[in-house]
Protein backbone atom coordinates (compact mmCIF):
# COMPACT_ATOMS: atom_id res chain seq x y z
CA UNK A 1 0.00 0.00 0.00
CA UNK A 2 1.35 3.80 -0.88
CA UNK A 3 0.43 6.54 0.92
CA UNK A 4 1.10 10.34 -0.27
CA UNK A 5 -0.51 13.42 1.07
CA UNK A 6 -0.35 16.82 0.65
CA UNK A 7 -2.51 19.89 2.87
CA UNK A 8 -4.83 22.60 0.75
CA UNK A 9 -6.20 24.81 2.93
CA UNK A 10 -4.78 23.34 6.52
CA UNK A 11 -7.07 19.62 5.24
CA UNK A 12 -5.41 16.81 4.24
CA UNK A 13 -5.64 15.09 1.04
CA UNK A 14 -4.65 12.07 1.07
CA UNK A 15 -3.95 9.30 -2.23
CA UNK A 16 -4.22 5.92 -1.05
CA UNK A 17 -3.39 3.01 -3.26
CA UNK A 18 -3.73 -0.20 -3.10
CA UNK A 19 -5.15 0.08 0.14
CA UNK A 20 -6.82 -3.08 1.54
CA UNK A 21 -9.07 -1.92 4.43
CA UNK A 22 -10.66 2.11 4.28
CA UNK A 23 -7.83 4.37 6.35
CA UNK A 24 -8.24 5.20 10.14
CA UNK A 25 -7.23 8.80 9.58
CA UNK A 26 -8.99 12.14 8.65
CA UNK A 27 -9.03 13.81 5.42
CA UNK A 28 -10.11 13.76 1.95
CA UNK A 29 -9.08 9.94 1.00
CA UNK A 30 -8.72 9.24 -2.82
CA UNK A 31 -8.64 5.66 -3.19
CA UNK A 32 -6.70 4.42 -5.79
CA UNK A 33 -7.17 0.50 -6.85
CA UNK A 34 -7.74 -0.62 -3.33
CA UNK A 35 -8.57 -4.36 -2.68
CA UNK A 36 -12.35 -3.89 -2.07
CA UNK A 37 -15.03 -0.94 -2.70
CA UNK A 38 -13.94 1.63 0.02
CA UNK A 39 -15.75 5.13 0.49
CA UNK A 40 -18.19 6.54 -1.59
CA UNK A 41 -19.55 5.26 -4.97
CA UNK A 42 -16.73 2.73 -5.58
CA UNK A 43 -15.74 2.62 -8.96
CA UNK A 44 -14.50 -0.79 -10.54
CA UNK A 45 -11.19 -0.62 -12.67
CA UNK A 46 -9.99 -2.94 -14.70
CA UNK A 47 -6.55 -3.48 -15.77
CA UNK A 48 -3.38 -5.63 -16.31
CA UNK A 49 -0.74 -7.48 -13.90
CA UNK A 50 2.07 -8.94 -14.68
CA UNK A 51 4.30 -10.70 -12.69
CA UNK A 52 8.04 -9.54 -12.02
CA UNK A 53 8.87 -12.20 -9.81
CA UNK A 54 9.28 -14.54 -13.10
CA UNK A 55 12.95 -14.34 -14.53
CA UNK A 56 13.67 -12.48 -17.82
CA UNK A 57 12.94 -15.52 -20.36
CA UNK A 58 9.85 -16.17 -18.67
CA UNK A 59 8.86 -12.42 -18.79
CA UNK A 60 9.41 -12.04 -22.27
CA UNK A 61 8.11 -15.68 -22.85
CA UNK A 62 4.60 -14.44 -22.28
CA UNK A 63 4.66 -11.85 -25.41
CA UNK A 64 2.74 -12.02 -28.58
CA UNK A 65 5.58 -13.09 -31.45
CA UNK A 66 5.09 -9.93 -32.85
CA UNK A 67 5.97 -8.47 -29.32
CA UNK A 68 9.01 -9.97 -28.72
CA UNK A 69 10.09 -9.18 -32.42
CA UNK A 70 9.43 -5.41 -31.74
CA UNK A 71 11.47 -5.83 -28.14
CA UNK A 72 14.60 -7.34 -30.01
CA UNK A 73 14.90 -5.31 -32.62
CA UNK A 74 14.57 -1.65 -30.86
CA UNK A 75 18.13 -2.02 -29.72
CA UNK A 76 19.53 -3.12 -33.31
CA UNK A 77 17.55 0.27 -34.00
CA UNK A 78 19.88 2.32 -31.71
CA UNK A 79 17.16 2.54 -29.20
CA UNK A 80 19.04 2.71 -25.56
CA UNK A 81 16.92 3.57 -22.31
CA UNK A 82 17.33 4.80 -19.13
CA UNK A 83 15.30 4.99 -15.77
CA UNK A 84 15.15 7.60 -12.72
CA UNK A 85 13.21 6.91 -9.50
CA UNK A 86 12.09 9.13 -6.71
CA UNK A 87 14.42 12.17 -5.82
CA UNK A 88 16.56 11.51 -8.61
CA UNK A 89 13.83 12.90 -10.96
CA UNK A 90 15.07 16.68 -11.07
CA UNK A 91 13.01 19.56 -11.61
CA UNK A 92 14.46 19.99 -14.97
CA UNK A 93 13.47 16.19 -15.68
CA UNK A 94 9.85 17.24 -14.55
CA UNK A 95 9.50 20.33 -16.98
CA UNK A 96 10.85 18.66 -19.78
CA UNK A 97 8.42 15.55 -19.30
CA UNK A 98 5.47 17.72 -18.96
CA UNK A 99 6.68 19.73 -21.79
CA UNK A 100 6.91 16.75 -23.88
CA UNK A 101 3.50 15.22 -23.08
CA UNK A 102 1.73 18.19 -23.74
CA UNK A 103 3.19 18.22 -27.21
CA UNK A 104 2.13 14.60 -27.39
CA UNK A 105 -1.22 15.71 -27.13
CA UNK A 106 -0.94 18.62 -29.51
CA UNK A 107 0.28 16.08 -31.83
CA UNK A 108 -3.07 14.49 -31.73
CA UNK A 109 -5.45 17.84 -31.84
CA UNK A 110 -6.39 17.59 -28.10
CA UNK A 111 -5.40 20.48 -25.84
CA UNK A 112 -3.63 19.64 -22.64
CA UNK A 113 -4.62 22.00 -19.44
CA UNK A 114 -3.32 20.04 -16.74
CA UNK A 115 0.42 20.69 -16.98
CA UNK A 116 0.91 22.98 -13.65
CA UNK A 117 -1.45 20.38 -12.05
CA UNK A 118 0.88 17.54 -13.30
CA UNK A 119 4.03 19.38 -12.28
CA UNK A 120 2.91 19.36 -8.66
CA UNK A 121 1.94 16.12 -8.35
CA UNK A 122 5.31 14.35 -10.22
CA UNK A 123 7.14 17.08 -7.32
CA UNK A 124 5.12 15.57 -4.50
CA UNK A 125 5.34 11.89 -5.62
CA UNK A 126 8.89 12.11 -6.65
CA UNK A 127 9.58 14.25 -3.04
CA UNK A 128 8.14 10.73 -1.67
CA UNK A 129 10.08 7.85 -3.44
CA UNK A 130 7.15 7.43 -5.46
CA UNK A 131 7.22 8.23 -8.99
CA UNK A 132 9.37 6.90 -11.71
CA UNK A 133 10.40 8.32 -15.23
CA UNK A 134 11.48 5.84 -17.94
CA UNK A 135 12.73 7.17 -21.35
CA UNK A 136 14.11 5.75 -24.65
CA UNK A 137 15.57 7.54 -26.94
CA UNK A 138 18.22 7.36 -30.22
CA UNK A 139 21.23 9.11 -29.96
CA UNK A 140 20.04 12.53 -28.49
CA UNK A 141 16.47 12.43 -29.72
CA UNK A 142 13.27 11.22 -27.22
CA UNK A 143 11.27 8.95 -28.52
CA UNK A 144 8.59 7.97 -25.71
CA UNK A 145 8.67 8.66 -22.07
CA UNK A 146 6.98 6.46 -19.45
CA UNK A 147 5.86 7.67 -15.84
CA UNK A 148 5.13 5.48 -13.04
CA UNK A 149 3.71 5.17 -9.59
CA UNK A 150 5.50 2.69 -6.99
CA UNK A 151 4.27 1.46 -3.78
CA UNK A 152 6.47 -1.22 -1.68
CA UNK A 153 6.07 -4.30 -3.90
CA UNK A 154 4.04 -2.91 -7.03
CA UNK A 155 4.66 -0.36 -9.94
CA UNK A 156 1.44 1.11 -11.69
CA UNK A 157 2.01 2.52 -15.21
CA UNK A 158 0.74 6.47 -14.84
CA UNK A 159 1.44 7.78 -18.18
CA UNK A 160 2.91 7.35 -21.52
CA UNK A 161 3.83 9.46 -24.35
CA UNK A 162 5.60 9.31 -27.88
CA UNK A 163 6.64 12.44 -30.24
CA UNK A 164 6.47 10.72 -33.68
CA UNK A 165 3.48 12.98 -34.67
CA UNK A 166 5.90 15.81 -34.83
CA UNK A 167 9.22 14.56 -36.02
CA UNK A 168 9.90 13.62 -39.82
CA UNK A 169 12.83 12.20 -39.14
CA UNK A 170 10.95 9.27 -36.84
CA UNK A 171 9.31 6.62 -38.27
CA UNK A 172 6.29 5.55 -36.31
CA UNK A 173 7.17 1.90 -36.88
CA UNK A 174 10.71 2.65 -35.21
CA UNK A 175 8.59 4.59 -32.13
CA UNK A 176 6.79 1.22 -31.83
CA UNK A 177 9.52 -0.83 -31.93
CA UNK A 178 11.11 2.02 -29.03
CA UNK A 179 7.90 1.64 -27.07
CA UNK A 180 7.65 -1.91 -26.40
CA UNK A 181 11.22 -2.12 -25.86
CA UNK A 182 10.66 0.14 -22.89
CA UNK A 183 8.03 -1.52 -21.06
CA UNK A 184 10.28 -4.62 -21.42
CA UNK A 185 13.51 -2.60 -20.11
CA UNK A 186 11.33 -0.81 -17.34
CA UNK A 187 10.08 -4.31 -16.10
CA UNK A 188 13.72 -5.79 -16.24
CA UNK A 189 14.67 -2.41 -14.05
CA UNK A 190 11.53 -2.32 -11.63
CA UNK A 191 12.42 -6.36 -10.67
CA UNK A 192 15.80 -5.77 -10.91
CA UNK A 193 15.05 -3.15 -8.05
CA UNK A 194 12.56 -5.60 -5.86
CA UNK A 195 9.61 -4.58 -6.99
CA UNK A 196 6.97 -8.20 -7.67
CA UNK A 197 4.45 -6.91 -9.93
CA UNK A 198 3.69 -4.35 -12.99
CA UNK A 199 0.26 -2.72 -13.14
CA UNK A 200 -0.32 -1.92 -16.76
CA UNK A 201 -2.78 1.10 -15.36
CA UNK A 202 -6.07 0.08 -16.89
CA UNK A 203 -6.82 -2.30 -19.53
CA UNK A 204 -10.54 -0.82 -20.64
CA UNK A 205 -13.21 -1.64 -22.91
CA UNK A 206 -14.12 1.43 -24.47
CA UNK A 207 -13.94 2.09 -28.21
CA UNK A 208 -11.73 5.09 -27.08
CA UNK A 209 -9.11 3.06 -25.56
CA UNK A 210 -9.87 -0.12 -27.32
CA UNK A 211 -6.51 -0.56 -29.03
CA UNK A 212 -4.39 1.14 -26.19
CA UNK A 213 -5.74 -2.10 -24.00
CA UNK A 214 -4.74 -4.55 -27.53
CA UNK A 215 -0.97 -3.30 -27.21
CA UNK A 216 -1.04 -3.37 -23.05
CA UNK A 217 -2.56 -7.05 -24.25
CA UNK A 218 0.42 -8.49 -26.53
CA UNK A 219 2.52 -8.23 -23.66
CA UNK A 220 0.29 -11.13 -21.76
CA UNK A 221 -0.79 -9.97 -18.01
CA UNK A 222 -3.44 -11.36 -15.96
CA UNK A 223 -6.49 -9.56 -16.06
CA UNK A 224 -7.22 -7.74 -12.40
CA UNK A 225 -10.02 -5.93 -10.93
CA UNK A 226 -9.69 -2.91 -8.11
CA UNK A 227 -11.98 -0.24 -7.32
CA UNK A 228 -11.42 3.79 -7.03
CA UNK A 229 -13.14 5.46 -4.58
CA UNK A 230 -13.24 8.29 -2.31
CA UNK A 231 -13.67 9.34 1.17
CA UNK A 232 -13.82 12.17 3.54
CA UNK A 233 -13.53 11.44 7.43
CA UNK A 234 -13.40 14.50 10.42
CA UNK A 235 -15.45 17.69 10.89
CA UNK A 236 -13.01 20.01 8.34
CA UNK A 237 -12.59 17.58 5.87
CA UNK A 238 -16.47 17.38 5.73
CA UNK A 239 -17.11 21.29 5.56
CA UNK A 240 -14.05 21.58 3.25
CA UNK A 241 -15.52 18.64 0.87
CA UNK A 242 -19.02 20.25 0.99
CA UNK A 243 -17.70 23.66 -0.32
CA UNK A 244 -15.51 22.38 -3.00
CA UNK A 245 -18.29 20.43 -4.09
CA UNK A 246 -20.41 23.83 -4.28
CA UNK A 247 -17.61 25.74 -5.88
CA UNK A 248 -17.81 22.98 -8.13
CA UNK A 249 -21.80 23.31 -8.88
CA UNK A 250 -21.16 27.24 -9.47
CA UNK A 251 -18.52 26.87 -11.59
CA UNK A 252 -18.43 23.91 -13.60
CA UNK A 253 -15.56 22.56 -12.04
CA UNK A 254 -14.23 21.51 -8.69
CA UNK A 255 -10.78 22.61 -6.28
Amino acid sequence: MLIVSKKNKGIPIIDCWYAEHALAMDGVIRYQESEKPIGARPEKFETLLSDLKEDEETILSHYSKNCRYEVRRAPKEGVVCAAKCGKEITEQDILTFTDFFEQFWASKGISYNEKEKCRAMMRQYAAAGAMALTTASIGEKLLVYHTYILDKQRVRLYQSASQFRTDESITTKIVGFANRYLHYQDMLFFKNVGKEQYDWGGAGKAEDVESITKFKESFGGEPAVFYNGEEVRGAMPKLYHAAAGLVGRLTGGKD
